[in-house]
């Protein structure tokens, strides 16, 4: 019994040893069809860091055929399931531009905005790629609006927008925290306008204020009314979304500011 199970456990480690061992023939084997062969075996086994070599190779064998298309497919898919999104990307486009009137067209271009998505930087990093990722998954859902693809397209753009939100609100929340007020307001206002439906809302509405009033209270005297005027003028405009503590600390910055004004204004040249 124990020989037996010992034969099951040695027989397919002999079997890999042998593939591996044959691999290396395989890649520099001049016979397309055995390639295929072993291209679409190793691909199925999810073998793609050595199917993609064969894939390529094919590709520029049967460049031109009826063929062809297939191969770019799974060489693009290779580099999808070895999670080398950027790569990907790069061949999902190449195919649509290629193959534009292939009947894997349309998949492939939904794939290409799902690995430009995969291979788009972190927030914290600059997101000019984020913004080119929404404008192509844009143009896929004019380009396929009936697509089985459009919820996951709408997923994406979600997901995408969270970030170019949560980047505007981390830029604007860093002005404000190294006291460059004047700056944090004005962000934190183009903030809502990008993002009026923003979870930050009335944070941000809150932060404008403060920003404001913080900004004329660190001024030059000569700067101090106008300054608070802006202050009275934000707390005007948002003052009925606050709740909580945010309406009542909102509520004495303008009364703060309102008697700041008065005081200035009575001073006697």
């Amino acid at each position: 019994m124990k020989s037996r199970t010992t034969l099951l456990f040695i027989l397919p480690l002999l079997l890999l040893i042998a593939s591996c061992s044959e691999y290396p023939k395989i890649l520099k084997d001049n016979d397309m069809k055995l390639k295929l062969e072993w291209a679409e075996k190793l691909y199925k086994k999810g073998d793609y860091t050595r199917a993609q070599p064969l894939y390529e190779q094919l590709a520029i064998y049967y460049r031109g055929t009826a063929l062809a298309e297939n191969m770019h497919y799974y060489n693009a898919y290779c580099f999808y399931g070895m999670r080398d999104y950027e790569m990907a990307t790069y061949l999902f486009k190449r195919f649509c531009n290629d193959f534009s009137n292939s009947k894997l067209a349309e998949e492939c271009n939904y794939m290409f905005c799902y690995t430009e998505y995969m291979s788009s930087l972190p927030v914290y990093l600059d997101q000019s790629d984020t913004k080119k990722c929404m404008e192509d998954i844009t143009q896929f859902i004019g380009s396929y609006p009936d697509s089985k693809y459009i919820p996951y397209c709408n997923q994406l753009s979600d997901r995408l927008r969270e970030k170019l939100e949560l980047k505007a609100y981390n830029g604007a929340y860093l002005f404000y925290k190294t006291e460059e007020y004047k700056a944090a307001a004005i962000s934190f206002s183009n903030l809502l306008k990008d993002f009026p439906e923003s979870e930050h809302k009335e944070e941000a509405e809150f932060l404008i204020i403060r920003s404001y009033y913080l900004y004329a209270k660190n001024s030059l005297e000569a700067k101090k009314v106008e300054r608070y005027e802006q202050v009275k003028k934000s707390y005007e405009e948002y003052r009925f979304d606050l709740r909580g503590d945010y309406a009542k600390d909102a509520l004495k910055m303008n009364e703060e500011s309102a008697r700041q004004m008065d005081k200035i204004k009575n001073v006697k040249p």
